[in-house]
């Protein structure tokens, strides 16, 4: 059964995912709290309002006992009363006070706003608007009263409503969503807007990337040429120019097919690394530019290890790591060596130099597109080279160790077993030499 792919979601794509999966969760969890805020808010206020009216019906039993049938209900309307409150009459109307021959509702409502300049019926009318709304909130609490003769009849009705603190935080989950909006938003118009720079830092930086890889065999070219020019006839010299020239047409073709496999599956097979890194030493030694130093190239290899690799995307990896190993490097003496051995399952590749080494501060940088210390540099080189090896191969790109004294750089990628070649491939050292000039 063939092995599916797994897909993986760019890096962008899943910051994005994680902001609105953690913008939901703070949503729900918010109003999760609220809501049982909210609920034990409204049982604390109908047990206040249940206290009210046992006092009022005790305060009544109390009157019945000792002969008075009346009971003054303001009683109930303390300035403890933080909620909404009317007192009705049984039928559900307001009670009304006209004493002294004044229409006052005042001694039956609490924390409920009335104009008192208006008309006694106009406030009537308000009264039994707000009475209503409260009986669909809530159903009204009964106020009983003992007669003389032991009977209980119907006192007052108490209508009540959420209070303020509760109102209020009904809407915390919208205020809470809003902002919640605006910081998703915000976050994603501003990771939008990093994500563009530093896509237009990438650009540019291929484009840098491009000129500097074409540079090289260009330049070795163009050298070549004005050697023919000036020595045509030393045969020897002509054949050796003609090989070099090979080479560099060989190069320019191996850096069009790197970028055209960018963004595409890699296609690996089993190579012996010693032969890509052979490959890599064999081109640079006669190109580095020396600008007063001499920087030597060197391979060590205890005995071949085999690994599934893109020849032509590795390749990039050791020659981008060369180049920042000889920029590194500030004295007459350079040396750079390729250390390749096998442990485990695993094929491990050294690069090491003797250069400046890399500052501690930024350290944790090199890997990060468009980070360079170089003043004309853009910061591609390693980020290539460790989007090759990781993303391409499955491998690890690790600074192992770096100092005055050098830095070495370490590739660990899987090991294979070498394959079973028969007559029709030829002899192993025949493999090999076809294997190097596709290098």
């Amino acid at each position: 059964m063939p092995r599916l792919k797994q897909i993986r979601l760019p890096v962008s794509a899943n910051l994005k995912l994680m902001l609105v999966v953690l913008a939901f969760a703070i949503v729900a969890a918010t109003l999760v709290y609220t809501q049982g805020l909210v609920e034990d808010l409204k049982q604390s206020e109908r047990r206040t309002v249940q206290m009210y009216a046992r006092m009022v019906q005790s305060l009544s039993s109390s009157d019945a006992m000792q002969g008075n049938s009346s009971i003054d209900v303001t009683a109930l309307i303390d300035s403890s009363v933080e909620f909404p409150l009317i007192l009705a009459e049984p039928k559900g109307t307001p009670k009304v006070s006209t004493y002294g021959g004044d229409t006052s509702f005042a001694g039956f409502i609490k924390n409920v706003p009335l104009d008192t300049m208006l008309p006694a019926w106009r406030q009537y009318n308000e009264l039994q608007e707000r009475i209503e709304e409260m009986g669909r909130s809530y159903e009204p609490l009964t106020i009983m009263e003992a007669n003389l003769n032991g009977d209980s009849t119907v006192n007052s009705l108490i209508y009540y409503d959420d209070g303020r603190m509760i109102q209020q935080l009904r809407f915390v989950p919208l205020i809470g969503i809003v902002i919640i909006a605006m910081f998703v938003l915000v976050a994603y118009l501003s990771f939008s807007h990093i994500k563009r720079n530093e896509q237009s830092n990438i650009w540019v930086g291929m484009a840098k990337e491009t000129a500097h890889q074409l540079g090289t065999p260009l330049s070795s070219l163009l050298g070549w040429i004005e050697l023919l020019r000036y020595m045509p006839e030393d045969t020897e010299q002509v054949l050796e120019a003609a090989g070099e020239m090979e080479r560099d047409v060989e190069r320019l073709n191996t850096i069009a097919h790197r970028f055209s496999k960018i963004g595409s599956p890699a296609q690996v097979q089993p190579v012996e690394m010693g032969e890509v890194l052979r490959g890599v030493v064999a081109y640079f030694e006669r190109r580095l530019p020396h600008l007063g130093r001499r920087v030597t190239l060197s391979l060590e290899a205890r005995a071949p290890v085999w690994a599934a690799v893109n020849v032509d995307l590795f390749a990039w990896v050791f020659e981008n790591l060369v180049r920042n190993a000889a920029d590194a490097i500030d004295h007459v003496e350079g040396t750079i060596r390729f250390v390749l051995h096998r442990s485990g399952s695993s094929a491990l590749i050294d690069v090491v130099d003797n250069g400046r080494g890399i500052d501690p501060k930024v350290r944790k940088d090199i890997f990060r597109p468009g980070f360079s210390t170089k003043q004309r540099g853009w910061g591609l080189g390693l980020s290539l080279a460790r989007r090759i090896v990781e993303e391409y191969h499955g491998g690890r790109i690790t600074v192992k160790q770096t100092g005055p004294g050098g830095t070495t750089f370490r590739i660990r990628i899987a090991a294979v077993e070498p394959p079973v070649m028969d007559d029709a491939e030829g002899t192993g050292s025949e493999a090999s030499e076809v294997r190097e000039r596709e290098v």
